[in-house]
């Protein structure tokens, strides 16, 4: 692959995340977040993701729905239209404690519905694609509180993604953050997530450098 396949491109994601927790067990999570370059600041991606969860001991399961809506790919050519997706998801994840620190693996499959056409509904035409993806995590807490609970934390993450069509790679996205509980409802997530991306049925690649910031936001109704 020569040097001239690879594009390097700096993004910035805005991300806000509400759990709704319904007992220790069941909690259900919507996340809203905004992609864009930063220059030109044009807009890259907007996507909603909702995913109903089930915990088991150190297992967690979880399934829903995510829109996306793609604009441009490179921003110094801008857009006139979106690509739209609906993607239903389903994952697993089991958790490792060791110590203090949590060790975990995810696994997820996307069914990767897109538009077609432009100007057509993603429902009426569109192509699938079924993506499978795996990230290991290490969480670290860095700072605790009077009752022994993280108020900050540190998240390293690998996760690697395939297509069962097209391209079989996908992406490759590298996670270092930080986590910082502002409240029992609020907390504050900044970090960089290195990608390693290829465009879909294209020998292009993208190499993007992400600077994220995170709101999250926890209501427990139990």
């Amino acid at each position: 692959m020569a040097q001239s396949d690879v594009t390097t491109q700096a993004l910035y994601w805005l991300r806000y995340q509400n759990t709704l927790n319904f007992s220790p067990k069941l909690y259900w999570t919507n996340e809203v977040d905004n992609r864009r370059f930063f220059d030109p600041d044009v807009e890259h991606q907007f996507i909603f993701h909702s995913r109903l969860h089930y915990r088991k001991n150190r297992w967690d399961f979880g399934g829903g729905l995510t829109l996306s809506w793609v604009f441009a790919q490179r921003p110094e050519f801008g857009y006139d239209h979106s690509i739209n997706e609906v993607r239903g998801t389903a994952e697993a994840s089991y958790e490792i404690p060791i110590g203090k620190v949590g060790f975990q693996n995810r696994v997820r499959l996307d069914n990767r519905f897109f538009q077609e056409i432009a100007g057509t509904s993603v429902f009426d035409d569109s192509y699938y694609v079924l993506r499978f993806r795996y990230r290991a995590q290490v969480r670290i807490p860095l700072k605790e509180n009077e009752s022994n609970q993280p108020v900050v934390s540190l998240r390293i993450a690998d996760e690697i993604m395939f297509n069962h069509t097209g391209n079989t790679f996908d992406q490759n996205r590298i996670y270092v953050t930080a986590e910082f509980v502002l409240s029992k409802k609020f907390s504050l997530e900044t970090g960089y997530i290195y990608m390693y991306q290829q465009r879909f049925r294209r020998e292009e690649f993208f190499e993007r450098h992400v600077a994220r910031l995170s709101l999250v936001h926890r209501i427990t109704l139990y």
